[in-house]
This record gives structure tokens, C-alpha cells and sequence, in this order.
């Protein structure tokens, strides 16, 4: 597995791997009208090209192909990143991308102190975020396109680390 920056013609990929996962992931409490929604709308062309202006973009490659992503927004220099996306294709979780990815992009921060992140309650993959060591922080009731959920926020303390 190798772990590198996002270009450009890996944005196809990268969306059928988003397509994968959300339906895999949250299929039991999200309907899938609402993640085709979501997921045209936060994969579209201009979100992508505000990814590349403003965020960590990495993709994990194994012969030759994308298995997973995750995005970090922050500025490289400031103490605190947030995770904006990880998503690894099922076919592929559960043999270290995840972590890995995490790893890489961290050290891209200059010495970060935290790293947030937001996941959906219900999202099983919760259990992988605790196991890296985030503890829940609190949680806001919110909605995509009409459909209500709650926002799970967790926190992983980098400077104390347990």
C-alpha cells in the first residue's frame, strides 16, 4: 500500500469509492435518495476544486488502485486539523488504510495538538475512531436534504497522548 497526495485524475475514484462506502455504511439509517444527494453535492466539481485549494487531500494506492482518501482542512501550520472525509472501500477496510491515512496526514500538520473529526451516529466505523484513541465530545441533531441525523463530534488529544 502506498500513501500519496490527490491529483486530479483521481477524483473518479475517489467518488466511487464515497458511492461504495456511504452505501455499506449508512444504507440502515440514511435512505439512499438522500446519499445521492449528499453525495452529488459534496463530490461535485466545485467541491472538489475547493478541495484542492484548501485542504490535505491523500489517497491510499495498492497495484495501482485507489482503495481509500480522507481529506484534512486546517492550516498546516495551525495546532488543530479536522478530518473532513475517510472513507476506505469495504473491500479494503479493517488492514490498517485507515490508520495509515490518519498517520500521513498528521504528519503534514506542524505539530498538531488535536484532530477533530464529525462522523454520523449510527456509523458503525465509530468503534475504529475510538480504537485510534477519539473520545465523542458532543453531538449535534442536524438534517441533509431534509432527512434529520446527528452529528457525532469526537476529539484525539495529539500532545497528550494516552
Amino acid at each position: 500500500m502506498f500513501i500519496r497526495e490527490m491529483s486530479q485524475s483521481d477524483i473518479e475514484s475517489v467518488r466511487e469509492i464515497a458511492a461504495a462506502t456511504w452505501r455499506d455504511t449508512y444504507s440502515t439509517f440514511i435512505p439512499e435518495e438522500i446519499q445521492d444527494k449528499v453525495l452529488k453535492d459534496a463530490y461535485s466539481n466545485d467541491e472538489m476544486d475547493n478541495r484542492f485549494k484548501s485542504y490535505t487531500n491523500l489517497v491510499a494506492e495498492s497495484n495501482k488502485e485507489i482503495i481509500g482518501y480522507a481529506f484534512f482542512s486546517g492550516d498546516l501550520s495551525h495546532k488543530d486539523a479536522f478530518l473532513e472525509s475517510l472513507y476506505v472501500h469495504p473491500n479494503h477496510q479493517g488492514k490498517g488504510v485507515g490508520k495509515e491515512l490518519l498517520l500521513r496526514a498528521l504528519q503534514k500538520f506542524k505539530e498538531p495538538s488535536t484532530l477533530t473529526l464529525t462522523v454520523y451516529k449510527g456509523n458503525p466505523n465509530i468503534s475504529f475512531y475510538e480504537g485510534q484513541g477519539f473520545k465523542v465530545i458532543k453531538e449535534n441533531k442536524g438534517d441533509f436534504f431534509g432527512h434529520p441525523v446527528v452529528f457525532t463530534i469526537m476529539k484525539k488529544d495529539l500532545i497528550n497522548l494516552e
